[in-house]
């Protein structure tokens, strides 16, 4: 991936909101702004100018050239707005507050009940980000946009969540509606694992143009960054591995109808589910990670024979994709044994000119991934140049009203 100096040159005449785009990706000088959209340096100027008059930019002392002056750089004016995501699982929810720069202000985490329905869980969402703002000093007119991950597929094409057990009583419910109903700002639904991708690709750096996340946890999903953009394919259902059939055994049902499908298998419910009927008592993925810590063998040897059965999967989804890496998500994620055996599998099974550029490993966002995955994504939607370019004219608009 190139370098922002190195990029081709932006045409003129390089809107408002592209020369923003060019600031957000690495320039620092209005110098470097004239020599990559060739316009003059009095018209970068002008337009630097009306783009911190707008409160988008900002401009400081840099280091000094030596035997020179102190350069000006320009940077993303982060107080110009907050953005918040929020991401469910079965049995807790976590809100991040960022600021236009994508720095965390907040990072919390609280219990929930998603089996309440999605309007009790709306209600929450909105109140942990109320709490929020309120704990950094800011107005809840500040907020500029929210993404809110869920553990179920997102139909991209109606807004609505596909049926999962992790969300039950959540099938075709409009989600933007309920959101919308609290605030004005932008808003984004995205499936968890897509915006771990979206996370762990960004962690990766420029160099892991193509990655696969799996998050293992109660359930298990996936998310596919292809040339450094994140696939949902045609009706957001991309990377969905985990109602894949495989050659072991369901230990708990599942909503998609295939039989011994992946997450009814090796998921992490599925894992304690099975030790459960042993006669052990491990009722859940938590209790589940606690026993391997101690080097229990019964759960150790149960969670290598999962992360067999989800390496089987991936092989070929890997040989597809030809990744750069395969980063790993969710409770079972820093499950030693259970990485192993799927990392095992994969360079077992992989053909050697895509195993001899994968990287597999447990992924680097932790537990907030993510939300910090949400915070890239709905950041890139509400700074986009067409976006800037109205927000300027809005604002140019109010002060001459």
């Amino acid at each position: 991936m190139q370098s922002p100096r190195s990029r081709q040159r932006t045409e003129p005449p390089a809107s408002l909101g592209e020369i923003f785009t060019l600031v957000r990706q690495g320039m620092r000088t209005r110098g470097e702004i004239a020599r990559a959209t060739g316009l003059a340096p009095s018209t970068v100027s002008l337009r630097i100018e009306a783009l911190i008059q707008a409160g988008l930019l900002e401009e400081r002392s840099g280091e000094a050239a030596t035997g020179g002056r102190r350069a000006r750089e320009l940077q993303v004016r982060a107080r110009a707005g907050v953005v918040a995501a929020a991401t469910l699982g079965s049995t807790h929810l976590r809100v991040v507050l960022a600021d236009l720069s994508a720095a965390v202000l907040h990072d919390a985490e609280a219990p929930v009940d998603v089996s309440v329905g999605p309007e009790a869980v709306v209600e929450e969402v909105w109140r942990r980000i109320a709490d929020g703002l309120a704990a950094t000093g800011l107005e809840p007119d500040a907020l500029r946009g929210l993404a809110l991950g869920v553990p179920a597929p997102v139909d991209s094409r109606a807004g609505t969540i596909a049926p999962s057990v992790q969300l039950p009583g959540w099938d075709q419910v409009r989600v933007y509606e309920l959101l919308g109903a609290h605030t004005d700002a932008l808003l984004l639904v995205e499936n968890d694992a897509n915006l771990l991708a979206v996370a762990e690709a960004a962690l990766a750096g420029p160099a892991v143009e193509h990655l696969l996340a799996v998050k293992v946890g109660s359930r298990i999903g996936s998310g596919i960054i292809s040339a450094g953009v994140l696939h949902q394919g045609a009706s957001g259902a991309a990377g969905e591995i985990s109602h894949t059939p495989t050659g072991g055994k369901s230990a708990i049902p599942c909503s998609c109808g295939t039989d011994d499908c992946l997450e009814s298998v090796a998921s992490g419910s599925a894992v304690a589910a099975r030790l459960r009927a042993a006669g052990r008592d491990v009722p859940g993925t938590a209790a589940l990670l606690e026993l391997a810590l101690v080097g229990d063998p019964q759960v150790v040897a149960e969670l290598r024979e999962a992360g067999r059965r989800v390496g089987e999967v991936l092989a070929e989804v890997v040989n597809f994709l030809n990744p750069h890496a395969v980063a790993f998500g969710g409770v079972l994620s820093t499950s030693a044994p259970f990485v192993a055996a799927v990392r095992g599998v994969l360079f077992q099974r992989c053909l050697p000119i895509v195993s001899a550029v994968l990287d597999v490993r447990e992924g680097r966002g932790g537990p907030s991934a993510e939300a910090l995955g949400g915070v890239r994504l709905i950041l890139e939607r509400i700074l986009t140049a067409d976006a800037v370019d109205k927000l300027v004219a809005e604002r140019r608009s109010a002060k001459t009203a």
